[in-house]
């Protein structure tokens, strides 16, 4: 191992040409091979592994583990690593019979690999690991001995570490410009005994934690003096840092592939001038790095970026199917679903628009050139459906006559067919048992969060359970916001009387009376939720209790369901008790309407129906109901009495939801407005 200066740095400016003859394509195939060299760093120079070494162990690049060469480890210049300039330089010799210290056997010939760079480093940029692009976090996955033994990818493995360039961002200068300009430079000889018959081609990865866009790279056949230059076009937008005054982020990507090199022995890798300049934020201040983290040589096809699974598809979307391969040309391309070829699909990307569920499948690219084959990795494309949940009999059937029906949930409270407390007698109603923590969910809707309104309830309750849990109060009617004093709460208190509280001081009152007799009893709570306005509570058909607003207004917690006889907001008991006869309307009801609700039992004629917005009566058990499931969260679900419609919207319908099948709803589907996605949409 030597540490001086590379004196191989003159070829930046060789012409840029190749000629490839048919005859040179049709040589034999007896040597197709596919060699990948990947910088290593030595971050401490001590004992200390983290951010250190990186060898990889996974398929990296659509090439296996033992394609790769782990190249000795190149110091940061920190810490132990004390920084000797202009940098470092190494040898590295590789055969057919190299297996030690990261390195793997050629399938054929020797080479030997001279490098210089002004230092080393460790990058937690990622890839493809998870939604592109990706940035691990130091000290996490990514963080030296959680990446060592566990790897979310060969990718990763390769990206984690690479060579400076020596302008920016290095020992040399902190935080500051670095003065030094010592660019990478990288020297193979020896590649007619590797490629003894074929051609090859060359393709870079870089990372960088320094960086706005990664600088071209010059790639020189030294014996036949040609210069192929390679950029790294639309790489992913960058992981940004600070720390300098001009744009500073974590990043990479691919290079593009080079041309053919026929008859080359000694290959040389540099660094175009890698360039910042300016103050702020892009085009302002930028920040053109000139890092490396490996490279390829092949002849025979490497599929270099794979395309990427697309998690969701929706009906009508247009997904296009895109990756990257590498070999020496000509290269067919053929795209498989579920292993079977696509009529057509023979471009490097695949546009694919969802018609039917068969859309979806395992897609991959097939790669064959005069040298070999190669297939990318699975793509799996989920196509959206309705799916149906197992049949219920939990749904508490909506029997308001004029507006849309809004079914509740029954979530363990039960059903019996009478009760009477001596007096009076209720047929159908709902048990709740607070230990039980039983309930009624009613889903969010638009026709629930009216400024006006009246609650009525047929109760009958020998008190709250203190040994239920929560701790204090037992809900009626409740819609939360999830924290104490932001909910809307109608309620039964440990005393035996009834509470109101909405917006916790803007309204909040007892009633006078006593309702935890084990007694039946009609309540009914109107009120408006004006500045001005108020809150009325009536029993048994009679006022007890009013209270204003405290001198401003208060509105529903927003885009919370119905909650009867328990809450989700778990400071609160749950009901215990029996519950009939639920309703809400969307208009404050006049003291003569409750009051013959009351005397009724059941209804008032004088009550405009289409103000009554949902009626539990409890008549019959919970219904049998289907659960519907769907992903797609845009999506809008419509019904229909016929599959050949008309077709209607759901209103308030989210997935999971739960129908009872009626005349008008015995169909589902859903109407979405179609997307386009990438699979891949920047080259990494």
């Amino acid at each position: 191992m030597k540490r001086k200066l590379s004196s191989i740095l003159s070829s930046r400016n060789k012409k840029i040409a190749c000629t490839v003859s048919a005859a040179a394509l049709m040589l034999g195939v007896s040597s197709a091979a596919t060699v990948g060299l990947h910088f290593q760093c030595d971050y401490y120079c001590s004992s200390n592994l983290a951010y250190t070494g990186f060898p990889v162990t996974l398929t990296a690049f659509g090439i296996p583990p033992n394609g790769w060469e782990n190249l000795t480890q190149t110091p940061t210049g920190y810490h132990s690593c004390v920084f000797v300039s202009p940098g470092y330089t190494f040898d590295e010799t590789i055969d057919t019979t190299t297996s030690t210290n990261g390195l793997n056997p050629l399938p054929n010939g020797s080479i030997d690999v001279t490098w210089f760079a002004n230092c080393a480093n460790f990058n937690p940029f990622a890839g493809y690991v998870a939604s592109p692009p990706y940035y691990e976090e130091e000290g996490g996955h990514a963080g030296s001995s959680m990446l060592d033994t566990n790897p979310a990818s060969g990718e990763e493995l390769v990206y984690a570490t690479f060579l400076r360039d020596g302008i920016n961002f290095g020992p040399s200068a902190g935080n500051a410009d670095n003065p030094l300009q010592a660019y990478y430079s990288i020297d193979v000889t020896g590649l007619k005994s590797l490629f003894t018959n074929t051609p090859f081609v060359v393709e870079l990865m870089a990372s960088s934690d320094s960086m706005n866009l990664l600088t071209n790279a010059l790639v020189t056949d030294v014996s036949n003096s040609i210069t192929y230059s390679l950029p790294y076009p639309n790489t992913a937008p960058v992981n940004p840092q600070g720390g300098a005054p001009w744009q500073r982020g974590i990043g990479g990507g691919l290079s593009l592939v080079s041309g053919v090199f026929s008859n080359a022995d000694h290959i040389h890798i540099a660094s175009n001038i890698p360039q910042h300049g300016g103050n702020g934020p892009p085009p302002t201040g930028f920040d053109n790095a000139g890092t490396i983290s490996g490279f390829i040589f092949t002849d025979k096809p490497v599929v270099t970026m794979s395309p990427q699974p697309i998690a969701l598809a929706g009906p009508g979307d247009t997904n296009i199917l895109s990756a990257y391969a590498i070999g020496v040309p000509p290269l067919a391309y053929q795209w498989r679903l579920n292993g079977q070829n696509i009529p057509g699909a023979t471009d490097l990307s695949y546009t694919n628009i969802i018609s039917t569920l068969a859309s979806g499948g395992n897609y991959d690219l097939v790669v064959t050139n005069l040298y070999g084959a190669a297939t990318s990795k699975v793509a799996t494309v989920t196509v959206d459906k309705i799916t149906q949940g197992s049949i219920s009999s939990n749904v508490v059937y909506d029997s308001n006559p004029d507006n849309a029906q809004h079914d509740g949930v029954n979530m363990g409270a039960t059903w019996e067919a009478s009760s009477s407390d001596g007096t009076v007698t209720r047929t159908g109603v709902m048990s709740f048992v607070a230990t039980n923590a039983t309930g009624i969910t009613v889903a969010d809707n638009s026709a629930f969060d009216g400024p006006t309104g009246t609650i009525t309830l047929w109760l009958r309750s020998p008190g709250t359970d203190s040994s239920a849990p929560g701790n204090q109060e037992a809900p009626l009617i409740c819609r939360t916001n999830g924290g104490i004093g932001d909910d809307f709460l109608f309620s039964q208190n440990d005393t035996g009387t009834l509470s109101f509280e909405a917006s916790a001081t803007v309204n909040q009152f007892n009633s006078k009376g006593n309702v935890s007799d084990n007694k039946w009893h009609f309540v009914a709570l109107t009120f408006d939720q004006s500045t001005n306005g108020g809150a009325a509570l009536y029993i048994d058909g009679a006022l007890d209790t009013t209270n204003s607003n405290a001198g401003a207004s208060w509105s529903w917690p927003a885009g919370q369901p119905i909650e009867i006889g328990y809450t989700s907001d778990l400071y609160w008991r749950d009901y215990n008790g029996l519950l009939d006869g639920v309703r809400y309307y969307n208009a404050i009801l006049s003291p003569s309407q409750i009051s013959a609700i009351y005397s009724s039992g059941n209804g008032d004629g004088s009550v405009d129906p289409t103000a009554l917005q949902l009626e539990f009566d409890f008549t019959a058990p919970p219904a049998g109901g289907i659960l519907l499931n769907w992903q797609e969260s845009t999506a809008v679900l419509q019904s229909a009495p016929t599959v050949a419609g008309p077709w209607t919207d759901v209103t308030g319908a989210t997935s999971p939801y739960t129908i009872v099948p009626a005349a008008n709803q015995q169909f589902f589907r859903y109407r979405y407005v179609p997307q386009s996605q990438v699979s891949n949409p920047y080259l990494m």
